[in-house]
């Protein structure tokens, strides 16, 4: 048995080691992650964070677990990997998360922001879920105002944040106006982009890591050209819309911004899909910071509106999982980075050191539409505590999520727009492929460090 990834700290103080005598009947927890290895099985605790490596013999044992805990299992019993008969997780789970939240205090600074500079758009994605709302763009004015607010509400810490739209470059001067305003207030920032890429050129490319402290953009592209194209719908585009994002990304790479090619994917494009990762791995394959990252559509909201049906969803849950697998083996799949902390949070909606700016500057908390959740303004200091307070009100767990791995990782929200019917299948399966990623990536992280260690004794 050898210990990958020590537990979180934080949970490690709230819980401590568990005490139980080893000679009363024992199960596994329910909140754990196994994934075999050719070495042994990874036992991975959703609760605690703590990754183990058994080895087979030990994995043979644990299969075989009934009544009392073996001598060779016994470790796993402080550990929480193995836990009385008839111990209630799910409670132990929201008291950890409650106490979490109490110890991190209620007036935190405000270092997360998704600001959308518009809600315009060069393209007319034919699922787009912002279909139909009120077109609006950030004025220098309220971009300047945005600037000064997170500058009065950091705290002194490093912000975060996330360009959004519509098409974000749609509006390149609020962008421009909001970094200039955080560089001479000294504030130290980093910014991501959620563009199609079609409106970047060599002359913003050549600025955008050092003017808006860009370090990453994830570009949306479909298909290979004729796919794409159809789907985009670009207006009025010059020249092919395809080749032109490729040769943005590029331009990107070049410049030291990392960028996640997202891969949308419906019944209709899956084989079409598979063509663009060829086409994209002769052109940027072996280039630092280039990956992809294939999802799921589950729902059209714009010009063509479809519900999928939940064998079609399951279906298209398997198709992005053998996606996943193809690219991980080929070197260019997106990373899934392991969460260190305790999962206190569902999105950006319920974060209370998160917020999003709308083009008129009022302060929301939904990333996902932006007319929900509104709560302030960034030309005022008064806050309506009634809607923050609303969107961190958590969904009743289901009977379901009693023996649910994912559980203590899981924060569902009562106001939630884009979830609201009941945990699906294929949730559960997205959230499976997300863990399991990110778990092999530390396993093989440590694997790398180990070998690592062993050359340099090797050299002494």
């Amino acid at each position: 048995m050898r210990q990958i990834l020590p537990p979180i700290v934080l949970a490690q103080k709230i819980l401590g080691q568990q005490k139980t005598d080893e000679r009363a009947p024992h199960r596994m927890t329910a909140h754990c992650m196994q994934l075999e290895q050719p070495e042994g099985v990874l036992l991975y605790h959703t609760l605690t964070g703590e990754l183990l490596l058994l080895e087979k013999k030990e994995a043979e044992q644990l299969q075989k677990l009934s009544g009392a805990v073996p001598t060779a299992l016994a470790e796993l019993v402080p550990r929480r990997f193995l836990v009385p008969e008839g111990a209630d997780e799910m409670a132990l789970a929201d008291q950890t998360r409650d106490i979490a939240r109490r110890l991190m205090g209620k007036d935190v600074p405000l270092t997360e922001y998704l600001i959308f500079t518009t809600t315009a758009c060069n393209a007319r994605c034919f699922y787009c879920f912002e279909a139909g709302i009120k077109k609006a763009t950030m004025s220098e004015e309220t971009a300047r105002a945005a600037g000064e607010y997170i500058a009065a509400h950091c705290g002194g810490k490093p912000v975060n944040i996330a360009w959004f739209g519509g098409e974000p470059l749609v509006n390149v001067k609020a962008i421009d106006v909001i970094s200039g305003v955080l560089h001479q207030r000294g504030v130290k920032f980093r910014s991501r982009i959620d563009s199609n890429g079609y409106l970047f050129d060599e002359a913003l490319a050549r600025r955008v890591k050092d003017d808006w402290n860009l370090y990453e953009a994830q570009i949306t592209v479909d298909g290979t050209e004729e796919v794409y194209n159809s789907r985009k719908a670009f207006v009025n585009p010059d020249g092919s819309p395809f080749r032109r994002v490729l040769r943005n990304i590029g331009l990107l790479l070049d410049a030291g911004v990392q960028v996640d090619v997202r891969m949308n994917m419906d019944g209709e494009n899956e084989r079409d899909l598979y063509a663009l990762i060829s086409e994209l791995e002769m052109r940027f394959g072996g280039k630092p910071g280039f990956r992809i990252a294939p999802r799921a559509i589950i729902e059209n909201k714009g010009t063509v509106p479809h519900c999928y049906k939940e064998d079609e969803r399951r279906s298209l849950a398997e198709k992005v999982r053998a996606m996943w697998a193809y690219l991980d083996k080929k070197g260019l799949a997106a990373k899934s980075t392991l969460n260190r902390g305790i999962t206190l949070y569902s999105c950006w909606s319920d974060r209370t050191n998160a917020a999003t700016i709308t083009p008129d500057g009022c302060l929301g908390r939904c990333e996902s539409h932006i007319d929900k959740g509104i709560w302030g303004s960034v030309f005022s200091e008064e806050r309506d505590g009634d809607v923050i307070g609303q969107w961190l009100e958590r969904r009743p767990p289901e009977e379901r999520c009693r023996t649910c791995e994912f559980y203590p990782r899981c924060a569902r929200l009562k106001m939630c727009v884009m979830h609201t019917k009941r945990c699906s299948p294929v949730e559960r399966e997205e959230k499976r492929i997300r863990l399991s990623r990110a778990v092999l990536g530390a396993y093989e992280e440590w694997k790398a460090g180990g070998q690592a260690r062993a050359d340099e004794n090797d050299a002494l």
